[in-house]
């Protein structure tokens, strides 16, 4: 009897032992489950925010493309006809004078807001009719220089109201039209003077950067 009463007990005491540790197992599977269920949110949220993030930049980056106007190649025909008037060349200055006018006339300015793309306008005309001057003026140089004055002026405000993707410079030629003098727009620092060319090459000064 006493050997009887003595497995109860110790079968009682195994029995309570046991229950803690399997509800213990039980808990800290649940939880290592919340754990990984987290984990994988977590995770989710992170790929959708990497992923709007992207899509942010992708998009940012292609409005800045849409919405820019370039004024380059504008600048780069107009630095190639005042090089020929350097050069005292009336046929290539008459040739880069029609390469300018039809890069004008083609520009893309459908980017520009309403206001801008009446300044554009403006300049433009202006632009068009200097350079058709300067591309029928082949053989009168003095001529072409005339318009290419006027030239200046309009690639100046050009520059001064959209911006150059280059280092340019503005010089100015003091003795050019009877002393009352000019200006012209340059890519380099050195003074190549259009309006003297060979007579007197080197003369003017540097008014200012971009």
């Amino acid at each position: 009897m006493k050997n009887i009463i003595t497995i109860i007990i110790v079968g009682i005491a195994f029995v309570a032992c046991s229950k803690p540790k399997t509800e213990a197992i039980t808990e800290n599977t649940d939880y290592q489950s919340e754990i990984m269920k987290d984990s994988a949110t977590n995770n989710s949220k992170s790929q959708i925010s990497s992923s709007e993030s992207s899509e942010m930049i992708t998009k940012t980056g292609s409005e800045i493309a849409t919405n820019t106007f370039s004024t380059k190649a504008i600048i780069t025909d107009y630095l190639m006809l005042k090089n020929a008037l350097a050069k005292d060349d009336s046929e290539a200055t008459a040739s880069a004078g029609k390469i300018l006018f039809e890069t004008v006339k083609k520009a893309e300015k459908n980017q520009l807001d309403a206001k801008k793309k009446s300044v554009y306008k403006d300049i433009a005309e202006s632009m068009e009719e200097n350079a058709e001057h300067i591309a029928a003026g082949k053989g009168s140089i003095e001529h072409q220089r005339e318009h290419f004055e006027m030239l200046s002026k309009d690639i100046n405000d050009l520059i001064d109201t959209f911006g150059s993707e280059q280092k340019l410079y503005k010089d100015f030629c003091p003795m050019y039209n009877d002393n009352k003098g000019a200006f012209w727009i340059s890519e380099k620092k050195e003074i190549i003077n259009p309006y003297q060319g060979s007579k007197m090459l080197t003369c003017g000064s540097v008014q200012k950067e971009w």
